[in-house]
């Protein structure tokens, strides 16, 4: 059913919820109280099973912006996200998830971002976190800034963030267009979230505007891989196992399909190699996210002011500066644990003979005594 109406708001808001009576009142009074008023909010109900629908009818009933749709049955999160990208006209989108809240500036001042700057794709604000009953809990000034001038760089951040508050902000929606949107699969969004940053820059509101709610029943907590992938995709009958491989190749697919240059392609395609091998060299050593962490270390709000730039020649020859090359070295303490190294090398190899792949891609999975 076609939910748009003739005149196009600034700002299309899309909600989605399963279940969250608990906290659904207190989202929709957050967007209610935007100071920007020139916004549609429309609620996608993945067939809750408590008063969630009640309560969602009710707001739609007092305020003409709000649409309320019951799904027929669930679609996950990936197919919810899906569904609710309907913009019509409007030039900018945000999803919102029905736990966390947003101050009534939110809206405006990220608009205002994206309004400012073409080059821009995606705005947020600095991230509080709040418990289930509302009393903050600290922030997120830890995890990654994604913002850079180089879509690579951009690429390469997102690979090793952690949670992704992003993906909550406001966005082009013609940007959005250019997506595959959400793919159903665990961890989709942040694929979603990469095609968005070959597009367009992040810019940040340098105000805490966002909240970000941790309680029982948040997906952080879901336990399982077969359990977080229901969650993206109830009727998916992929292997947990092979996700990491389905987001290799969505990456790499990604990388070649949106209209960045070749050099930039081609870092790119360096970095989600090194990402491929780091993670994999993490997983049989049992270390965690250990480059990772160090990654939102360098590169997030709390510690940026006080890096020195990367240098010119980092830039040009597509790699990480040195000083972080070195941690990768040490992670992957191939001198100390050969036998783990010679797992790795034939699933490089393996991508190396790969003939769907380009020439360019294949030299870059070349594997370290090749």
């Amino acid at each position: 059913m076609d939910i748009i109406t003739k005149v196009e708001p600034k700002v299309v808001v899309g909600l989605l919820v399963y279940n969250g009576e608990n906290y659904i009142s207190e989202t929709i009074g957050s967007v209610l109280s935007q100071t920007l008023v020139d916004f549609r909010l429309i609620i996608g109900d993945n067939q809750s099973t408590d008063s969630t629908e009640e309560i969602c009818r009710k707001y739609a009933e007092q305020d003409a912006r709000i649409l309320y749709q019951r799904h027929p049955e669930n679609l996950g999160a990936s197919g919810n996200h899906n569904v609710l990208f309907q913009t019509g006209d409007a030039p900018y989108f945000k999803w919102a998830s029905h736990d966390d809240l947003l101050h009534p500036e939110f809206l405006e001042k990220c608009v205002e971002v994206l309004d400012g700057d073409s080059s821009i794709g995606v705005a947020h604000s600095r991230s509080h976190i709040i418990d289930e009953m509302g009393t903050l809990a600290g922030n997120l000034d830890f995890e990654v800034r994604l913002n850079h001038p180089r879509p690579s760089e951009r690429f390469s951040r997102l690979l090793w963030a952690g949670y992704l508050p992003e993906v909550h902000g406001v966005m082009r929606s013609s940007l959005i267009k250019n997506t595959k949107l959400f793919r159903g699969f665990a961890g989709d969004d942040r694929s979603f979230l990469a095609e968005m940053l070959l597009q367009g820059d992040v810019g940040y509101v340098e105000d805490y505007l966002f909240s970000r709610r941790d309680h029982p029943d948040a997906f952080c907590r879901v336990e399982g891989d077969k359990a977080r992938q229901s969650f993206y995709n109830p009727k998916s009958k992929r292997s947990p196992k092979l996700i990491g491989v389905v987001k290799f190749k969505e990456y790499l697919a990604d990388i070649y399909r949106h209209p960045i240059s070749w050099t930039e392609k081609r870092r790119c395609g360096q970095m989600l190699a090194k990402w491929g091998m780091h993670r994999g060299v993490e997983s049989l050593t049992g270390l965690g996210e250990v480059f990772g962490q160090r990654m939102r270390e360098e590169f997030s709000v709390t510690t940026l002011g006080s890096l020195p730039p990367v240098s010119d020649t980092d830039l040009v020859r597509g790699e990480l500066p040195d000083r972080l090359i070195e941690q990768i070295e040490q992670l992957q303490g191939y001198k100390q644990h050969p036998s783990e190294k010679s797992q790795l090398d034939p699933m490089l190899r393996g991508l190396q003979t790969d003939h769907t792949l380009t020439s360019d891609v294949r030299e870059m999975v070349t594997p370290v005594d090749a």
